[in-house]
């Protein structure tokens, strides 16, 4: 113990200048009290000890636990904070005792702070994973095909029915680019390929017929067999076989029976031809199954006056199941005008309009009816933001190709 710089007489000297105090106490008093101070000395050391060896063991422990893995990230972070807490009270009893005692606790300051630093580099690998990459493009959720979709490709349309068979939807396959001429036999692949049920629809294809080229590149030549039980079921199936060749540039079926031609139908009639109509002026609602199916853009039954009633007939309720409006109320209009092949749509200041998948299908639907109606290219004026999607509100916009794209 490191021996006092200061002499007994200097001391004395001190004390000389001090206040008298009056002490009370005996002698007796004052050295029993001085007794007793040493006595609770003695327990100081012993109780340093014992804590460090508790907390030697708790450190001990978490270490062989965390090395056997047999706790989650929760439970360490949780016995972490408990072992800070403890060696924080530990510590001033620590510095007392040894300054060996004192390492171990450095020795988990530091643990703690690798293992703080650990932790952030995983959480930011980890929201990495979530977030894209910077200058990755972030993904479009539209369904129409376009033509700046096809500068490279080509597109197959079904017409395919719904599951209670009330309309036809249209489903869209892009494909590598292929000759135009080999069109129908693309199609009858596609027929045969398509599993309907996977998007809510019926397993209608494919068909009991032979479908070929027919006296020239715009005509689609269909053979049935003698007894086709589509000649029963001619309503869907001159529908589905419409909406079908309508998108793949066909003008005109034919028909025949066994080589021999014309078909009979149940309602149609005998029928050697049918000219397949590309201006309908209808409307666009939405179709879907159940919530694990998708949505699909469906054209109505009916055709209406022109382009405005067919627009609003959009918002229109359909009491069938599986049908809903393509266009919801809130995006509204105050007025419509054309001019040649482009129609215009003034919208309302009140017109609700997000960068969304729900408005995208919504604006699709009226690219489509305006495409129904004769129309090439749809304006938007006083939009209150500037895209959807792809879709550039501030410019005329060229209606889409085939709507309902699956792959």
């Amino acid at each position: 113990m490191r021996r006092s710089r200061w002499k007994e007489s200097e001391i004395e000297d001190m004390l000389r200048e001090l206040p008298k105090l009056k002490d009370d106490r005996t002698k007796a008093e004052v050295y029993a009290k001085i007794h007793d101070k040493k006595k609770k000395k003695h327990w100081i050391p012993l109780f340093a000890g014992v804590a460090s060896l508790f907390l030697m063991v708790v450190l001990a422990s978490s270490f062989i636990i965390e090395k056997k893995g047999t706790t989650s990230r929760e439970d360490s972070g949780s016995g972490g904070k408990l072992s800070l807490s403890e060696s924080k009270e530990m510590a001033d009893l620590e510095r007392k005792d040894t300054s060996n005692q004192e390492k171990p606790s450095e020795d988990k300051q530091e643990a703690q702070e690798f293992s703080s630093n650990q932790a952030k580099i995983e959480s930011k690998d980890k929201f990495s994973e979530v977030e894209p990459q910077k200058g990755e493009k972030e993904k479009t959720f539209e369904q129409a095909i376009y033509q700046d979709d096809l500068k490279n490709a080509s597109i197959i349309t079904m017409g395919v029915p719904d599951d209670q068979m009330n309309f036809i939807v249209p489903i869209s396959i892009k494909l590598k680019h292929h000759d135009e001429s080999d069109t129908l036999n693309q199609l009858v692949n596609q027929m045969s390929d398509i599993d309907e049920a996977q998007y809510g629809l019926s397993d209608y294809f494919p068909l009991d017929i032979k479908i070929s080229q027919g006296n020239d590149i715009n005509t689609a030549h269909i053979d049935f067999p003698e007894k086709s039980k589509l000649f029963a079921e001619d309503t869907l199936f001159l529908h589905s076989m419409e909406e079908t060749l309508s998108y793949n540039n066909i003008e005109k079926m034919t028909f025949s029976t066994e080589g021999k031609q014309g078909a009979r139908f149940a309602h149609a009639g005998y029928l050697k031809e049918v000219d397949i109509p590309h201006q309908k002026k209808r409307t666009y609602l939405l179709y879907q199954r159940d919530e694990s199916s998708p949505s699909f853009l469906v054209p109505s039954n009916m055709g209406y006056r022109d382009f405005e009633e067919a627009l609003q007939a959009g918002k229109g309720e359909a009491d069938i199941e599986g049908i809903s409006p393509a266009i919801p109320h809130d995006l509204k209009w105050e007025r419509i005008s054309s001019n040649g092949d482009l129609v215009t749509i003034h919208l309302s200041d009140q017109a609700v309009i997000e960068n969304s998948e729900e408005t995208l299908q919504a604006l699709e639907a009226i690219l489509f009816i305006a495409k129904d109606s004769g129309f090439e290219k749809v304006k938007f004026e006083n939009a209150p933001i500037e895209e959807v999607g792809k879709l550039n509100l501030t410019e005329d916009i060229l209606v889409p190709e085939a709507p309902n794209q699956v792959n």
